[in-house]
């Protein structure tokens, strides 16, 4: 009888233990808020832990019910804050807490490859660095055009377009580097890359001749990352210290514009073929978000060769760059009201669905707008057509100009995830030219007009999915896990749609939301600082790993976030509504952000009043 009294309640327990941590893992994912007060109802396993306790001291008799009880408690809430401060918004590095570099890849890199000199690489880089953003500030990307990838120069000349629109200029002083280092490396096809951490400090100017009220001026100190790309067979020709072509040595072009060609032997200069090139600029919280998405998509890595047909140098970051390339001419086109501009680009479908969208919205441009990350996330086989699946991450800010006046649309920087479809035939073989680097696919001949659609010297079609990648849709992550359902039998390989936003959990959409929401107003004051540690805490964070995420909010370089899915938008808003009732009212600005949220997040109007929900 002893034994078998034993016996049950190590049976119990076992039980218990099960029901414990299956609980406690399913509210994390959840993910649930941290303490009493960490995102109200339904935002965590409030009643599953009720329930384990009730049903331990059922089961148990005293007073081993009460100890078992509350060892469970405790271990329970242990769990529980632990998997809250495995946020990846704790990873932020701050100018204290500087990243861990990735030493064994890079000595692996310079083993492999003997000739790489890491200290003459850091010193292009500091050269890119500065002389861009003196480029940027004159408003003038044509002197280091010859090291920028298409995508880049896209990225550049998309916000140039907006500040012209806007008459502003955007001038800098005081740029200082404080650190710069090598993150990570990696090899992709042919190609060679390099992301470095660039940590300055700067003095921040927006001027608008034409609307005052868009003007901004700050001193903000920051972290980058730049991802400069080579490939493995690069002649090794100088792109920094010599202002002539790799190939004959004749002086380029000053204004290379679209195509990085030179104008004598006809050689590309910012494929790679010869120095480093720079490909992508990454804010601190996107490159931590988004590296975690990119060691997803490496299973994707083995099926490009088979859908490269017979080009050679077929990589992810060649279509990720022309996919940057076109996602920012597409946003050009919406502002212009100018569907033509794209038509090059895109098949005939996705052309009308394109121009239906752009008449029905309202006139807008974009005061910013950033190409945060580009990630090759599926592959698929529809018929005659391989598709290719990339997860684009962009924010920007909108404008309504009436007459001389701007009024925001937007009350801060907005995320905002979609995904883009390229097509291109199955029997496709590689052509000498590219669409999107104004050459005809078929016959490499230069074509200067968007809105032509046949090639002036062969006569093929332009937006022939035969020889180019053309995007044949775009659509929200919600409309991309539909889409994945219906086809999933077609994806020869796939990072899963649930994956795409579940890196980030609800408190840390929240949280982000809140510092947007405190920063509003353009000041974050030291009791507003002290309040959004205060906030951490109660929902299971550990405030001194968040230093990186407070200094961006307090320089504005957060970005409102929208959860992907429907179910957790209004668990964010009442974690966010309950941050801004915390002292009793709620404030002008902070009302005007709730109540963009909702229309963003496409939940139901209300109306709030003092802390209140009506």
């Amino acid at each position: 009888m002893f034994l078998g009294r034993h016996h049950r309640l190590f049976g119990s327990l076992l039980v218990l233990s099960i029901v414990l941590f299956s609980s406690a893992d399913a509210r994390a994912r959840m993910g649930g808020g941290g303490g009493s007060d960490g995102g109200g109802g339904g935002d965590g396993g409030g009643d599953g832990i009720a329930d384990l306790i009730f049903l331990i001291l059922y089961m148990l008799p005293f007073p081993l019910n009460v100890v078992v009880a509350a060892l469970v408690l405790a271990a329970f809430f242990w769990f529980a804050r632990m998997k809250q401060q495995g946020s990846i918004l704790n990873e932020l590095p701050t100018a204290q807490v500087q990243p861990v570099p990735d030493d064994r890849g890079i000595l692996e890199f310079s083993r492999v490859r003997p000739t790489f000199d890491e200290a003459a690489f850091l010193a292009k880089v500091r050269q890119a660095f500065l002389e861009i953003q003196a480029a940027w500030s004159d408003m003038d990307i044509a002197r280091v055009r010859r090291y920028l990838s298409d995508g880049m120069y896209q990225r550049v000349n998309t916000q140039f377009a907006m500040m012209r629109i806007l008459d502003q200029k955007n001038t800098i002083e005081h740029l200082e580097i404080k650190s710069i280092f090598i993150d990570r490396v990696e090899v992709d096809g042919v190609h060679d890359v390099i992301h470095v951490g660039i940590f300055a400090e700067i003095q921040d100017h927006f001027v608008s001749g034409a609307h005052p009220n868009l003007n901004s001026n700050y001193f903000e100190e920051f972290m980058e990352y730049w991802s400069f790309l080579r490939k493995t067979s690069a002649s090794g020709k100088d792109l920094y210290h010599f202002t002539g072509c790799p190939g004959c040595g004749g002086e380029l072009a000053a204004n290379l514009g679209e195509l990085s060609r030179c104008p004598y032997c006809g050689i590309i200069t910012n494929n790679g073929d010869h120095d480093w090139v720079l490909f992508k600029i990454t804010q601190m919280d996107d490159y931590r978000l988004q590296s975690k998405l990119h060691d997803l998509s490496v299973s994707l890595v083995n099926k490009l060769e088979e859908l490269g047909g017979d080009d050679p140098e077929f990589s992810a970051l060649r279509i990720e760059d022309k996919a940057s390339n076109m996602y920012l001419q597409m946003e050009t086109a919406r502002v212009l009201k100018d569907p033509k501009r794209v038509r090059r680009f895109v098949t005939e479908e996705y052309l009308e669905k394109f121009s239906r969208n752009i008449d029905q919205e309202p006139d807008f441009v974009y005061s910013r707008i950033y190409l945060n990350d580009v990630t090759l996330v599926g592959a698929l086989q529809m018929g005659s057509k391989n598709l290719l699946a990339l997860s684009v991450k962009s924010s920007a800010r909108r404008v309504r100009v009436e007459g001389r006046e701007a009024r925001w649309i937007d009350p801060a920087m907005i995320s905002r995830n979609e995904v883009i479809l390229m097509m291109r035939d199955a029997s496709s073989q590689a052509g000498p030219g590219s669409a999107y680097a104004h050459q005809c696919p078929s016959c490499a001949g230069t074509v200067g007009d968007t809105i032509d659609l046949s090639c002036p010297y062969c006569g093929n079609p332009l937006n022939s999915t035969k020889g180019e990648w053309i995007i044949s849709d775009v659509m929200s992550q919600m409309e991309y896990q539909v889409y994945f359902e219906q086809h999933r039998h077609l994806f020869t390989a796939n990072v899963p749609p649930a994956r795409l936003d579940a890196i980030m959990k609800v408190r840390d959409y929240a949280l982000n939301n809140v510092l947007v929401m405190i920063a509003a107003d353009g000041v974050f004051a030291d009791a507003e600082m002290a309040f959004a540690r205060k906030l951490a805490r109660r929902w299971g964070y550990a405030p001194a790993r968040l230093e990186g995420l407070f200094q961006m909010a307090s320089n504005r370089q957060l970005v409102f976030r929208i959860p992907p899915r429907p179910k957790d938008r209004e668990k964010v808003y009442r974690m966010m509504l309950k941050a801004a009732a915390a002292d009793g009212a709620i404030a002008t600005e902070e009302q005007v952000v709730l109540h963009y949220y909702r229309q963003q997040a496409g939940l139901p109007e209300t109306t709030h009043s003092g802390g209140q929900v009506q």
